[in-house]
């Protein structure tokens, strides 16, 4: 099971744009109806090595309608690529776009997902991660963020993470500085240098970590933080 077998089940059904054959798909490898490669991969795509049968001339159903999916956009000429312009998260049954407080509010639940899914966050709107999000099956909890694995299965660890990060927002630190570290005199006089230095300390280490990283995005706005309603 792949990310574009659960996404597949769960897009409304579309007729490909020809008769299908049995061919080996390009992205997943797998053998079975396909189509012509060139209706879901361009002479443009450059990322070859997350193909599974670069060399395949054929793209399975699946794949194809994963990667070709597209929903209206309202007030606008151009459809909507909603699985590489939006976060979201899909069991097989149902596929759900995210914004940022939604991603965060899945990520911190204590509740398991559903027993099979995938997720995917992006801040790019380049990547298609339906050709990278891995599948999670017993409890595993692995995001993909543009494309980067996030483990979040550690509960306790990822509750704690968001803890400090958040007790480092309260205590004047905005986003930006968390992710570089890099503070000025201004917020230094206005954090405190004990403070600081022992977010620091907890931080350095950590700072390259995916989960570091990903929960740091995940941070309320200011907006979110002066409304205080989505800030957990």
């Amino acid at each position: 099971m792949r990310a574009v077998d659960l996404v597949y089940q769960a897009l409304p059904k579309a007729d490909p744009p020809e008769v299908a054959h049995e061919g080996v798909c390009c992205v997943t490898g797998d053998y079975g109806p396909t189509i012509a490669r060139k209706h879901a991969i361009l002479p443009t795509f450059t990322n070859l090595d997350i193909l599974r049968a670069p060399n395949s001339d054929r793209v399975g159903l699946p794949a194809w309608r994963a990667i070709t999916y597209t929903a209206p956009n309202e007030g606008k000429k151009r459809d909507l690529a909603p699985l590489r312009q939006s976060h979201w998260i899909c069991d097989g049954n149902i596929l759900t776009l995210l914004d940022r407080v939604g991603v965060r509010q899945l990520v911190l639940a204590h509740d398991p997902q559903a027993a099979t899914w995938a997720g995917y966050v992006t801040t790019s709107y380049k990547k298609h991660g339906v050709l990278l999000a891995p599948v999670n099956a017993c409890g595993r909890r692995v995001w993909l963020w543009e494309t980067r694995l996030v483990d979040c299965s550690d509960v306790q660890l990822v509750q704690a993470t968001w803890r400090r990060l958040r007790d480092a927002q309260d205590a004047g630190m905005p986003r930006p500085l968390i992710e570089s570290l890099d503070i000025s005199p201004g917020y230094m006089g206005k954090i405190g240098w004990r403070v600081w230095r022992e977010f620091y300390r907890w931080a350095y280490p950590r700072r390259l970590s995916a989960l570091y990283q990903f929960l740091t995005y995940l941070l309320p706005s200011q907006e979110e933080l002066k409304c205080d309603t989505s800030g957990i």
